[in-house]
C-alpha cells in the first residue's frame, strides 16, 4: 500500500487518510482541539513531531485503525488545583514516566509532593507522587491530577497498540470496612471511546464489560469538579463518549477475586466534544432533582423512565449513588436491596402512579431544599414530595420543598416521591404501608425501614415457604432501621410478615 508523507497544520476539522500515514524526519502534524486525524492504515513517526491538543471542553483525536510506531505528544486539558477541584485522568500514550510528567511547569505542588496520585481501594486512600516515583504511568489506570491554574500537561508516548486490560477488584468492607468497590481506570487512547449503547449498540464500555461491573452500579462515574461529587453515566444518559485519557471510576463485580476490563479499539470514535457529551433519545424522559443544604446545592438524584426497563433493577440503566451515605438519593420500587440509586430507571407507564422512595441524610437545624433542576417528562405528570412526619405533599413542579427539620434526618421511610397524573392531598393518600425490607449481600440480617412513623409496638416475623414461623421480634419503640438476625438459618426462600399498627406488609425474601 502506498505511504503518504506529511507536514501538517490542520487547518480544517478533520483529515481523514485511508491509507498508510507515516511522518518522516523534520515532518510534522499539529491537530488543534476541535479537530480530528483518522487513519485508515497504519501510522508511522520515524523523527518528526505529532501534537495533539485540548482545552477545558474539547479534544482533539488521532485514531489509527492499523499498527501504530513512533511517539506522539498529547497536551491533555487538566483541572486545577483546590478544594473541590482538580481533575481524574489517564496517561493517552504508553511508556510516559512520572519523572517526564512531574516536571511539567504546569503541574501543581505541594512541598515535595506533585499533583498526580494514585488510590488504592482496598483502603480508600490517595498516594501522591513524589521525586522519588519511579516507573511509567500505566494505561487504562486513572489518576488524580491538578494543574496550577487550569491547563495543559504534555503526555509523550506511542499510540496504545491493540486492545487494551484493566484489573479491577471489588475490595468492599475490607480492612474493617476501610475497602471500596471503586476502581479508578482511564480512557488509554488518543482518541474518544463510546460509553453506552446510546453512542453505539455494541462498540461501547458498558456493553462489553458488563460481566466485570457491578449490576447495581452498571455506569461510568464522572468527577464534577463542582463540590457536589460524582456524575453518572450509562445507557440512561445521553450518548456517551470518554475523551482521551479521561478517568473515571467503576465498581468491581464480585467479593475480591479480579475483574477484567476491556478497552477495545473497536470502542474507538472521533465523535465527541466535552470529557462527556451527547444527545438523548427522544423516546426516554428524564427528572433530575437538586438537594440544598443552607442554599448551596449539596447533591442530586436522576429518575429515568423508558419502555422495556423495570421497576426493578435494570443493570446499565439502574445506578447506585457513588457515595452510600450521601446526603440524596431514592430506593428501587421493586427489589429493593438497600442500595441508594443515583439514577433509578423505570418504565415509561411509572409517570402515571409509582410512588418511590427517597433517602435523605441531613444533621438537625439545617434548612434543606429540594426541587427539580431539569425535567423531560409530559407536562401533565405532577411530581409531589410527600413528607409523611409532617403529613405533606408539595407539588415540585410548581414549588421546592423547604423543612428546617429539628432532628436530623436518616435513611428511608419519611420522605417519598409520587409520579401521578392526578392531584393528591392529605385527605386521599397515605404512605403509611410504604415499608422497605432486604437482606443486603453479605449481610447475615435483614433490614426493615421506615418504621420510625409508628409509635405502636412493631412485630417482625419470618416464615419458611410451608407457612411456618421461623424467627420473629416485637420492638416497643420501632426506630427509622430495623433487623432481624438471619444466623443459623437454611440458604432458601422465607416470607417477612411486619405488623405495626393497622398495616401489614409482607415481602418474599432469599437468604443465601
Amino acid at each position: 500500500m502506498k505511504k503518504i508523507y506529511l507536514v501538517i497544520f490542520l487547518l480544517m476539522s478533520y483529515i481523514s487518510v485511508g491509507q498508510n500515514l507515516t511522518v518522516i524526519s523534520g515532518g510534522s502534524i499539529t491537530i488543534p482541539k476541535d479537530s480530528y486525524v483518522f487513519v485508515g492504515g497504519d501510522f508511522t513517526n520515524t523523527a518528526g513531531t505529532v501534537t495533539l491538543h485540548s482545552d477545558s471542553d474539547e479534544f482533539s483525536s488521532l485514531l489509527v485503525s492499523g499498527a501504530a510506531s513512533g511517539d506522539i505528544t498529547y497536551n491533555r486539558y487538566v483541572n486545577l488545583v483546590g478544594d473541590g477541584e482538580w481533575d481524574l485522568i489517564g496517561a493517552p500514550v504508553s511508556g510516559m514516566a512520572f519523572s517526564s510528567l512531574i516536571t511539567d511547569t504546569n503541574i501543581a505542588t505541594n512541598g515535595s509532593f506533585y499533583a498526580v496520585g494514585s488510590y488504592d481501594n482496598t483502603v480508600d486512600t490517595w498516594t501522591n507522587a513524589t521525586t522519588a516515583t519511579t516507573g511509567n504511568l500505566q494505561l487504562g489506570q486513572g489518576y488524580q491530577m491538578a494543574t496550577t491554574s487550569g491547563g495543559t500537561l504534555s503526555f509523550t508516548g506511542a499510540i496504545a497498540s491493540g486492545d487494551q486490560t484493566v484489573t479491577i477488584t471489588n475490595s468492599d468492607a475490607e480492612n474493617s470496612g476501610a475497602g471500596r468497590r471503586w476502581n479508578l481506570i482511564a480512557n488509554p487512547f488518543a482518541s474518544y471511546l463510546n460509553g453506552n449503547s446510546v453512542a453505539d449498540g455494541t462498540n461501547n464500555f458498558l456493553t462489553v464489560n458488563t460481566a466485570a461491573i457491578d449490576d447495581n452500579f452498571e455506569a461510568l462515574y464522572g468527577w464534577k469538579a463542582d463540590g457536589t461529587g460524582y456524575e453518572i453515566y450509562n445507557n440512561s444518559s445521553t450518548a456517551t463518549h470518554i475523551a482521551p485519557g479521561q478517568g473515571f471510576f467503576v465498581a468491581a463485580a464480585g467479593s475480591g477475586e479480579n475483574q477484567t476490563i476491556t478497552l477495545t479499539k473497536a470502542m474507538q470514535t472521533v465523535t465527541g466534544v466535552d470529557d462527556f457529551v451527547a444527545a438523548r433519545s427522544s423516546a426516554s424522559y428524564e427528572l433530575v432533582l437538586d438537594m440544598y443544604s443552607d442554599a448551596i446545592k449539596v447533591d442530586d438524584t436522576k429518575f429515568y423512565f423508558k419502555e422495556g426497563l423495570t421497576l426493578g433493577l435494570d443493570p446499565g440503566y439502574d445506578a447506585g449513588a457513588f457515595n452510600q451515605s450521601s446526603g440524596f438519593s431514592s430506593r428501587l420500587v421493586e427489589q429493593d436491596n438497600g442500595i441508594g440509586m443515583g439514577i433509578n430507571a423505570m418504565p415509561t407507564d411509572a409517570m402515571s402512579n409509582t410512588i418511590v422512595p427517597l433517602t435523605i441524610n441531613q444533621e438537625a437545624g439545617i434548612t434543606l431544599e429540594i426541587q427539580i433542576a431539569s425535567s423531560t417528562i409530559p407536562e401533565d405528570i405532577n411530581v409531589y414530595l410527600e413528607d409523611t412526619e409532617e403529613n405533606t405533599f408539595t407539588l415540585l413542579t410548581n414549588e421546592g420543598f423547604e423543612l428546617t427539620a429539628q432532628t436530623t434526618l436518616s435513611g428511608v421511610g419519611r420522605f417519598f416521591i409520587h409520579y401521578t397524573t392526578g392531584t393528591l392531598s392529605t385527605d386521599t393518600v397515605s404512605s403509611t404501608s410504604l415499608l422497605t425490607a432486604y437482606k443486603g449481600k453479605g449481610n447475615t440480617y435483614i433490614s426493615v425501614e421506615g418504621l420510625q412513623q409508628f409509635s405502636e409496638p412493631a412485630n417482625l416475623i419470618l416464615y419458611n415457604v410451608l407457612g411456618m414461623k421461623v424467627l420473629s421480634r416485637k420492638i416497643q419503640s420501632p426506630s427509622q432501621k430495623e433487623t432481624l438476625s438471619t444466623l443459623g438459618l437454611k440458604t432458601g426462600v422465607y416470607i417477612l410478615k411486619v405488623q405495626a399498627e393497622n398495616i401489614v406488609f409482607t415481602k418474599k425474601l432469599v437468604i443465601e
